[in-house]
């Protein structure tokens, strides 16, 4: 924004030369005036080339966030996939099969959220909703990996939901309003399914 302010206030400047009031100066002092010019095309150009590079840098950044987001999805999916694996075959062990059988089979974890969380890039060009979601995620998913695999699992999917809708974000499909709005009402019906007990689908 800055540099187009700048760019326009230059433009605004030269133009000034050309307007009748300034007509005599501009005859007088045709040197000054056609040097003065010379630079601020100059400038004016070099503005426009900073602003240019910066608008294609900020745009790699998204596209690398939104690689780092996919490779995620599919580390919080494999890891609900194989929860699920497990709790399958946790519910036809008997009841003394049960005892300590997550201490000894605990559900993966997915590490890349972790690793995704402490790159710069993240941190630099992720909502702060989604980041202040995930981080809260990453305790309670850490808490509920052994005591709790059906909250564990039902954690991974809201992980995976709000990966999904800052994807929708980071690609201009929704708005920032609309984004908080989308990750409140996901962390409810997360909480609303965990707390029935109900088992969800990945």
């Amino acid at each position: 924004m800055s540099y187009i302010i700048a760019t326009l206030a230059f433009s605004l400047l030269g133009l000034l030369t050309f307007h009748p009031r300034f007509q005599r100066l501009s005859q007088t002092h045709s040197a000054a005036v056609n040097f003065y010019l010379t630079l601020v095309a100059t400038f004016i150009g070099v503005l426009i080339a900073i602003a240019i590079s910066n608008y294609e840098a900020k745009g790699k950044e998204k596209r690398d966030l939104i690689k780092l987001l996919n490779a995620a999805i599919a580390s919080v999916q494999t890891s609900h996939d194989y929860a699920s694996i497990l709790a399958e075959y946790e519910s036809k062990l008997t009841d003394k099969q049960r005892i300590g059988f997550y201490d000894k089979n605990p559900p993966p974890y997915p590490d890349f959220l972790d690793n995704m969380l402490s790159h710069s890039l993240t941190g630099s060009n992720i909502s702060g909703q989604s980041l202040t979601d995930l981080n809260e995620l990453l305790i309670n998913l850490k808490r509920s990996r052994v005591h709790d695999v059906l909250l564990y699992q039902h954690l991974l999917q809201q992980a995976k939901g709000l990966l999904e809708t800052e994807i929708r974000y980071q690609q201009g499909h929704i708005s920032e309003a609309r984004l908080e709005a989308s990750l409140d009402k996901l962390a409810l019906q997360v909480t609303q399914s965990a707390q029935s007990k109900v088992k969800i689908q990945p």
